[in-house]
């Protein structure tokens, strides 16, 4: 099967599926084209379609025992398209990402600790660290209003620790500034968590979506990284199968690892069911020309959106996008805050993430999730066009 434009520009229909994307009445008219939950419109690779059908074909779904082949398929694929080198005894198997960042949070620090984290961010890391009783430290981003790239700010990430950071985590790439973390800054990430004894977490969820000329760099594959770092990662952002359930934890640090299974087994956290690594396992062992042909797609769709929200929302500013398929814009010029450019959205049938889900410093930003196929995302910039220019 070829996996070329023609394979990704096909409409699928995922409504009426208890599709959070596009199902969620609270967010999504019946008619409205969903450009927010970071999940993609696109069918999955073949191999893990057969591999779920063929186990289901199987009449019996009792319990599941741990398999070598699941850590073997893991540890392939990152050697593989990261050059990352993976042993077996440093892997965990967690439903999802969140469950990690969770985990820990809970495992690494105390009530009432604080954790430092670069802002804006995903959401779910203020959650990690409020709903289990810690304080969140936000170390801002510092933003070039020319060309709306972010950059970390170690100086600030320094005074958090002085004042008693008890733990760094990161979003690697970066979500939802869509930066790729070159060495350089990560290593000096990592040499500040070193020279300050903290433990850190790095979300590199998002890690196989790299535009040229960029490399991601997993922060294991810097010395100070593998020991202090935790990395969390999961096949369900880059083949699309969230909805199963499945990830893992990486870390190099045997005491650490010790202290974060000892937490996950007394929340009684456990991996996915039988689909889920199954699916993984086919992911990371046969979804390479799948993943080679989806890259290229959302390559040509990031350069394609550019010049689309210059044409339909031109007061907008897209921060440049080197990671992800997630596009972050400024839209303070149209003078609207994030609930009422939300509004505007709902009646126009179009929806994004306002960017308040990410920290305060979001307000009067929106995140656009373009990873579907290319007539949707035009149609749905149209839309949030049209919606900002009315009275």
């Amino acid at each position: 099967m070829r996996f070329d434009e023609a394979f990704f520009d096909r409409i699928i229909d995922r409504r009426n599926t208890d599709c959070e994307k596009w199902d969620d009445r609270g967010v999504m008219d019946p008619d409205g084209i969903p450009l927010w939950v970071a999940d993609m419109d696109f069918a999955c690779a073949p191999p893990i379609v057969e591999a779920i059908r063929k186990r289901a074909e199987h009449p019996c779904f009792g319990y599941t025992i741990d398999n070598p082949a699941d850590d073997e398929a893991l540890i392939g694929f990152w050697r593989r398209r990261h050059g990352l080198e993976i042993q077996p005894g440093e892997i965990t198997m967690l439903p999802c990402v969140v469950t990690g960042l969770k985990a820990c949070v809970r495992a690494l620090t105390q009530p009432g600790d604080s954790v430092a984290i670069v802002t804006p961010v995903y959401g779910p890391f203020y959650g990690s660290i409020k709903s289990n009783g810690r304080i969140v430290r936000a170390v801002s981003l510092k933003r070039d209003e020319e060309t709306g790239r972010y950059d970390l700010d170690f100086g600030a990430m320094q005074k958090a620790l002085q004042e008693g950071a008890k733990l760094v985590m990161l979003c690697s790439p970066h979500n939802p500034a869509s930066r790729l973390w070159k060495k350089e800054e990560l290593t000096r990430l990592c040499e500040l968590a070193e020279e300050y004894g903290v433990p850190m977490v790095c979300d590199e969820i998002h890690a196989d979506f790299v535009y040229a000329p960029g490399k991601f760099v997993s922060i294991l594959s810097i010395p100070e990284g593998r020991n202090r770092a935790v990395m969390l990662c999961s096949a369900s952002k880059t083949f699309n199968v969230a909805g199963l359930q499945q990830a893992a934890m990486v870390c190099m640090n045997p005491d650490l690892l010790e202290k974060l299974r000892k937490e996950l087994n007394a929340a009684g956290v456990m991996c996915g069911n039988t689909f889920a690594l199954l699916a993984a396992r086919a992911a990371y062992t046969q979804g390479d020309d799948w993943l080679d042909g989806l890259i290229a797609y959302l390559d040509g769709t990031r350069k394609l959106l550019a010049d689309w929200v210059a044409a339909y929302v031109p007061k907008a500013k897209m921060s440049p996008i080197e990671a992800t398929y997630l596009a972050w814009l400024d839209m303070r010029a149209y003078g609207l805050t994030c609930e009422e450019m939300a509004r505007k959205c709902r009646k126009a049938k179009v929806a994004l993430t306002g960017g308040t889900f990410f920290g305060e410093e979001g307000e009067g930003f929106m995140r656009v999730n373009f990873a579907c196929p290319r007539s949707q995302l035009k149609e749905g910039i149209k839309r949030l066009g049209a919606a900002l220019e009315e009275q």
